[in-house]
């Protein structure tokens, strides 16, 4: 896909894309996957854009450590990720050897069920003590692992458990950080990673140079948007890019 645009309009394309999703992690504390992933998946394939996904998220959730870490629940963040790590490797080591049409159908169709879950998951049970906790960092992993897109679930479990937005905000960039640094060298040793050095380097700048904007516009007109209105529009653009997504790979699955 990236050839048949030509590089300059793909390199745009991945800086608005970064410098929306960037600016909606800020402001809601998730969503960077939900905007930039879709995208990323339509220029590199599933494989390779879930990992990019991964990789320049991390980015954005560093970026909002480091001011929001004195509100992370640094006990959630461990369980989370506790939990998280032996599913990441399941999922990985799973989904290695599926073709790319049908990576593309598996992955726009959990896509599309996130969203949906995430509209009926308002009047979830009051969630307690450590099992839902545990599941929530389980179902995170493999999001992340197989979308990068962990955030619906874990608002879901933010809204059951009543846990405050501050801390809930802090402690998901910590929980982004140690997922990512699993998948990122997993998927990298399985084969995951970018064929072409020069066009790898200059999605990395690319991406940089939109994340930085975008945390920069968040601070901007952050007071003008409401965290719900964020992640709605998160919701939105995630729903238009998993519905591109599984229609491509319908349309490329053989006979």
């Amino acid at each position: 896909m990236v050839k048949g645009m030509g590089m300059a309009w793909a390199l745009l394309v991945i800086v608005g894309a970064t410098l929306v999703a960037s600016g909606v992690q800020s402001i809601a504390g998730m969503g960077f996957g939900l905007v930039a992933v879709p995208v990323f998946i339509t220029l590199f394939g599933p494989a390779e854009g879930v990992l990019w996904g991964n990789v320049i998220g991390s980015v954005t959730a560093g970026t909002l450590l480091l001011e929001k870490r004195k509100d992370v629940d640094w006990a959630i963040a461990i369980r989370f990720t506790v939990a998280a790590v032996p599913v990441i490797f399941a999922t990985v080591l799973l989904t290695r050897n599926l073709d790319a049409s049908m990576m593309d159908v598996v992955v726009g169709l959990i896509m599309l069920t996130l969203v949906a879950f995430t509209l009926v998951a308002r009047n979830m049970p009051r969630a307690q003590g450590r099992l839902p906790m545990y599941f929530t960092g389980g179902m995170g992993g493999f999001l992340s692992a197989s979308v990068g897109q962990a955030g619906p679930v874990l608002t879901a479990y933010a809204r059951a458990a009543q846990w405050p937005q501050r801390s809930f905000a802090a402690t998901l960039q910590v929980y982004f950080l140690a997922m990512n640094a699993v998948n990122i060298p997993l998927k990298l040793a399985v084969g995951y990673g970018p064929h072409d050095g020069r066009l790898a380097v200059a999605t990395l700048v690319a991406g940089l140079v939109g994340t930085g904007l975008g945390t920069v516009a968040a601070r901007k007109v952050s007071s003008h948007i409401t965290k719900q209105q964020a992640r709605n529009f998160a919701m939105i653009v995630a729903c238009v890019g998993a519905t591109l997504v599984f229609a491509r790979g319908l349309v490329r699955v053989p006979g």
